[in-house]
């Protein structure tokens, strides 16, 4: 029983999670604190508001933002989508992030479907993204979270 216990983690699997990788050039008017502080609040706004959303990051790349999406999987990035596009609860806080960087590309990997490719388009046409979107869609392995 000793051993059972040791080697007994407390681990969720997400065999069908979504990482979305967001490249956004930094409005080099904005201060680093205000960068910050911005992309704290948003985040912060996601964590609230989402519940199927696994993470939220930004990461400081130069002149850029790294932003890094995890979702349950699509269904979750679908509900970011609908979030973000007019009239959603997200719509507002998006339009005032642009203050603050610009979209230069977007990265989706994992377990998606073609309808989370086509529910992106549309949201990108909607919101009026024309940046490149790259979707790698999962071969094999395993993701989880410790619980």
């Amino acid at each position: 029983m000793v051993l059972i216990g040791c080697n007994s983690t407390n681990t969720k699997e997400i065999p069908n999670e979504v990482i979305v990788i967001v490249e956004l050039i930094k409005n080099k008017e904005k201060s680093r604190e205000e960068l910050k502080e911005f992309t704290k609040l948003y985040s912060d706004y996601v964590k609230n508001t989402e519940p199927n959303t696994l993470g939220w990051t930004y990461h400081d790349a130069g002149d850029k933002i790294i932003l890094i999406e995890r979702y349950k999987d699509e269904d979750a990035n679908i509900v970011t989508a609908k979030n973000i596009s007019p009239g959603g609860n997200r719509y507002k806080l998006l339009q005032e992030s642009l203050n603050y960087h610009s979209l230069k590309e977007v990265t989706v990997i994992g377990g998606f479907t073609q309808k989370l490719i086509d529910y992106n388009k549309m949201t990108a046409e909607k919101v009026g993204f024309t940046v490149p979107y790259n979707y790698y869609p999962l071969i094999s392995g395993y993701s989880k979270n410790l619980r």
